[in-house]
């Protein structure tokens, strides 16, 4: 288990962020079926709609179609897709996408294949700062080292808000937004600040009810409650 660290007093990140967003403007949009197109939270939008890559739209046609074969792979059997998309990287060695899902589908694999992850993704984010997946998939990676310090610098160091990160974009894709919130939601748990981490799981909870972020943050919240009151009985006992 990660050591747990004093709660850190970022209002930026803590219950501050979260009364603000709670107290922003928010509504969601849906389209004619029913189904969730964006939601309007604070100053920007979430959407689900797929998102413009431009380069990934300068792809050929057939790459494109085969990227979209690696991705269900990625997350069906991420050791299979590994291959592929080492290929793919040294023809699009541009395409962060491509680069991030290599990330992921070694995360599956042994001992080397993380250590391989975790030096692929500090070079993607010394490359390409700006994109999104860099930034989480590393926090996430430190995450699962235990290196708190270095997750919560990535994640909650001064400036770490997304409107400030990302100035000139007012709509974030579902997958960014749930990446982020999930995230800073599991980091505050190993902070030890669980009231922190519900407020997290409860706006992913607004945005997507059935996520598997929701319910994997709601098992680590429960396994947080047992935990205190184990250390609790402890403390009154005689």
């Amino acid at each position: 288990m990660a050591k747990r660290r004093k709660p850190n007093q970022n209002p930026d990140h803590g219950k501050g962020l979260l009364k603000r967003l709670a107290e922003g403007t928010a509504h969601s949009v849906t389209s004619a079926d029913g189904e969730p197109e964006k939601y309007v939270l604070m100053n920007f939008e979430v959407s689900w709609d797929v998102m413009p890559d431009a380069a990934v739209e300068a792809l050929p046609e057939a790459t494109r179609d085969r990227m979209e074969r690696l991705f269900d792979l990625v997350h069906a059997k991420p050791k299979k897709a590994v291959q592929e998309l080492r290929d793919l990287i040294v023809l699009y060695p541009d395409v962060p996408c491509l680069t991030n899902w290599l990330i992921n589908s070694l995360r599956a694999g042994t001992k080397a294949d993380r250590r391989e992850a975790m030096e692929l993704c500090q070079g993607l984010f010394r490359r390409m700062p700006d994109y999104f997946f860099a930034r989480t998939t590393l926090a996430d990676l430190w995450l699962d080292e235990g290196a708190m310090d270095k997750a919560a610098e990535l994640l909650f160091g001064p400036g770490r808000v997304l409107t400030q990160l990302y100035p000139e974009r007012k709509v974030f894709h579902i997958s960014e937004i749930r990446h982020w919130f999930y995230l800073c939601g599991r980091a505050k748990i190993l902070l030890g600040e669980p009231g922190v981490a519900e407020g997290y799981r409860d706006l992913l909870e607004q945005l997507e009810p059935d996520s598997e972020a929701v319910r994997h943050l709601d098992v680590m919240l429960e396994d947080e409650n047992s935990l205190l009151m184990r250390l609790l009985s402890k403390m009154r006992r005689p």
